[in-house]
């Protein structure tokens, strides 16, 4: 079962459970306002002993009725909560798949495409050049910004260790390799050693 329909499956059941447990609730209201009637019906004319008997045992009624109440309504509480949660982790799926969490068209597409040409991470500058925002430093900052907020959401696009080199979650940790280009020394402690 896809993650996202356990969820909706997860939701529902919270609702179910709310809605029984509200009209749990409702009786058990109910109950404690007869209760209640119950013991004022009698409280003016119970002066004889079994009638007072009665009474008490019908106050004692009520309180337990009381702590129903006060218990379903918790537990009430606690299934809205759920639910409330499930519907906001439901929202953070794509509506129609992986493509639908970007607009077909805009430029965080266009970026999309371009490393997925690329087939691993690029710098700033590459994609600049990819999608032909070269030499445009509002769209730069801006584009800048849009990558480093998605990757930190965890949506579509990744920040790589290197600067300003942004990829696509769909690479996994293959296309982001640890290693530097050949030619790149390490550098150690005596200096920097060729690769």
């Amino acid at each position: 079962m896809e993650a996202k329909e356990r969820l909706l499956k997860m939701m529902e059941l919270a609702k179910t459970e709310a809605e029984k447990l509200e009209s749990d609730l409702r009786s058990a209201k109910a109950r404690s306002g007869a209760f209640n009637e119950s013991v004022s019906a009698l409280g003016q004319k119970g002066t004889e002993s079994a009638a007072l008997l009665v009474v008490r045992r019908l106050q004692d009624k009520a309180k337990k009725e009381q702590a129903t109440v006060a218990e379903i309504e918790a537990k009430i509480v606690d299934a809205r909560g759920r639910v409330s949660a499930f519907e906001e982790a439901i929202k953070l799926f794509p509506k129609d798949g992986d493509e639908a969490e970007l607009r077909a068209g805009s430029q965080m597409s266009g970026v999309r495409q371009a490393l997925r040409a690329h087939g691993k991470p690029m710098s700033l500058t590459e994609i600049l050049k990819a999608i032909g925002a070269v030499g445009d430093d509002k769209k730069r900052n801006s584009l800048r910004g849009s990558l480093a907020g998605y990757a930190r959401e965890g949506r579509v696009f990744t920040k790589e260790a290197a600067p300003e080199t942004f990829g696509l979650i769909e690479f996994g940790n293959d296309a982001s390799s640890d290693e530097p280009p050949a030619g790149v020394g390490v550098k150690e402690k005596g200096g920097t050693t060729p690769i």
